[in-house]
């Protein structure tokens, strides 16, 4: 069948790439003068599926079927309704007067679901969208890593098994306040204990650790530390109140270099946080006002501060977690308080049977130093080398292993531990889970 349409004869060479409508135009010509599509295809330089389809639309429409049509959908089943985006800000503006509350998008869909004030929660890239429409996005800040080696860490997802602890020291608050805050965080978990000392002290941190930490967070198999919490003036002492508590029940006790081997990474990250959360985000004119509001910030951090991996852990939320698993972990016997011990005089913490671990690079001199002393290592190994120096208090030995193998033991001057601790010590230690240390 043919038919014709009045419309001014265009060629191809006069059409503009742009120019699309006159093409359609020209298609619809040829064809009434009797062409194929596969002739005009090749025409005008177009495909013969393309002629074909500008062809039917003119048959079913007349000239309005030759104009463009829009590509978007009649319906978009992912367009937000009013009722989600106005949940959306609500949630975001509840979060913007929080004082210590994470405000992005993933903040926000955590606490949309635990509202369940409307259907299904949004996806995070619909929050996002309405964030950014609502002007409530915030630049981008990329954080400067260390750059320092770490090893493959330990992969822990559980409570009770790895602790960290570190000192944010020597800050200052108006009108020349010092003050040290000590934070302690478990690994597994993500749950947290911080808290502000006018003076970074063992005693202040050991207090810290087994009644306000300890309760909350439970005892673990291990505790990562720098060397300031095992160091003392005394050879072959590294046996201050902090390892002696730890021992005692029954922790191992591991001991990093600073700023190195990323064995205390993760409270490093804490402290961060604390300091963001709290000192760089408001004013506190006195030390006494700093720590009222800390208990605010742990109950954001650890009730609230949606952290966790819902399809791992079950739940956004450390305490939820260590509380899902507080059956099967260790805790404080009741009523424990170090008041009942001194360190210096009266009745002294005994020393437990236990393990105190140190990572340590070999020196030149073919030695490595623990607590004031140089211990040989084996001189096939290189300066530089990575050993962990193990000191068993049940049996007085220093065992040196290099890469997972025995290298080197020594008698370790001590009077062996015959004391069990208040809670067994794990049979293998958190480093023997390390492929290799070298």
């Amino acid at each position: 069948m043919s038919f014709h349409v009045s419309v001014p004869t265009v060629s191809s060479r006069e059409v503009g790439v742009e120019d699309e409508r006159e093409l359609r135009r020209r298609a619809v010509e040829l064809s009434g003068e009797g062409s194929k599509p596969s002739e005009i295809a090749a025409e005008l330089g177009r495909s013969r599926q393309w002629v074909t389809k500008w062809l039917a639309r003119y048959r079913s429409e007349g000239n309005n079927g030759l104009a463009g049509r829009s590509r978007r959908p009649y319906a978009s089943p992912t367009r937000l309704g009013a009722e989600v985006r106005d949940e959306i800000i609500t949630v975001r503006g509840l979060l913007e007067a929080d004082r210590h509350a994470n405000r992005d998008a993933t903040a926000v869909q955590a606490e949309i679901e635990k509202r369940g004030l409307i259907g299904a929660v949004p996806s995070l890239s619909s929050i996002k969208r309405v964030l950014a429409s609502e002007g409530l996005t915030r630049p981008y800040r990329k954080r400067v890593r260390s750059k320092n080696p770490t090893l493959g860490l330990p992969e822990v997802t559980l409570p009770g098994v790895w602790q960290q602890a570190d000192w944010v020291q020597d800050r200052v608050l108006e009108g020349g306040i010092r003050f040290s805050s000590l934070q302690i965080t478990d690994v597994g978990s993500h749950m947290l204990s911080a808290a502000q000392h006018r003076r970074r002290t063992l005693v202040a941190a050991t207090r810290q650790l087994t009644d306000h930490a300890w309760p909350q967070v439970s005892i673990p198999q291990a505790m990562s530390t720098d060397n300031a919490f095992s160091h003392t003036t005394h050879p072959n002492n590294p046996f201050t109140l902090w390892i002696r508590v730890l021992l005692m029940f029954g922790v191992e006790a591991i001991t990093s270099p600073p700023y190195s081997l990323g064995f205390t990474n993760h409270v490093e990250a804490v402290n961060g946080l604390w300091q963001d959360r709290t000192i760089g985000r408001h004013h506190y004119d006195s030390l006494e006002a700093l720590q009222a509001d800390n208990p605010v910030f742990l109950e954001w951090a650890n009730h609230r501060r949606a952290v966790l991996d819902p399809d791992t852990h079950r739940t956004r939320y450390p305490a939820v977690y260590v509380a899902a698993h507080r059956d099967r972990l260790r805790w404080p016997p009741e009523g424990f308080t170090l008041n009942n011990y001194h360190h210096t005089h009266g009745t002294p913490i005994p020393l437990t049977r236990g393990r105190v671990t140190f990572l340590r690079y070999i020196h030149p001199s073919n030695t490595i130093r623990i607590a004031q002393t140089r211990w040989p290592t084996p001189h096939v190994l290189p300066a530089g080398a990575l050993v962990v120096a193990t000191i068993n208090t049940a049996t007085a030995q220093l065992e040196i292993r290099h890469a997972g193998d025995l290298v080197a033991c020594h008698d370790y001057p001590i009077t062996p531990a015959h004391t069990d601790p208040i809670h067994p010590i794990s049979a293998t230690g958190l480093l023997d889970h390390l492929p290799t240390m070298s």
